[in-house]
């Protein structure tokens, strides 16, 4: 393995879906969002581009949450609107993402566009996340 490697994980601490450069399996990770140890399982995922870990890892963001969609079902469109929001950030390094990548989550997730809307102006006036009309940009809760 050589050092322009990136390990694809799931944390099995937080849920969070991401991925870090490494020099071999051995080498350990930490979760980008709750910095648990991430170690080296059978079905961890390596690939040699960061272009493929990002394809990767918003390949399994959207199995995992594919998983618990119906747990997710009855705990509130506020609430889901933020976890959205949240992953996406998540996947994208904590930078902003574009509120058109957000709605297209909801509705994916089958949220309308316009209660989806509604709700990012609710998180928003909650401080919550902090949302323009270009980008949304979760706030450290």
């Amino acid at each position: 393995m050589n050092e322009n490697e990136f390990r694809v994980y799931r944390c099995r601490e937080c849920g969070n879906v991401g991925f870090d450069s490494v020099a071999d399996k051995g080498t350990n990770s930490q979760c980008s969002l709750c910095s648990a140890v991430i170690l080296d399982r059978p079905s961890m995922i390596y690939v040699s581009s960061a272009k493929e870990a990002r394809r990767r890892a918003g390949i399994l963001a959207t199995m995992a949450q594919t998983s618990t969609s119906k747990v997710s079902m009855g705990i509130g469109l506020r609430r889901r609107v933020l976890g959205i929001v949240e992953s996406l950030v998540n996947m994208n390094r904590l930078k902003p993402v574009t509120l058109e990548q957000v709605l297209t989550e909801c509705v994916d997730a089958g949220i309308p566009r316009e209660r989806a809307k509604h709700f990012l102006d609710v998180l928003s006036n909650e401080n919550l996340i902090t949302h323009d009309n270009e980008s949304v940009m979760s706030v450290t809760l």
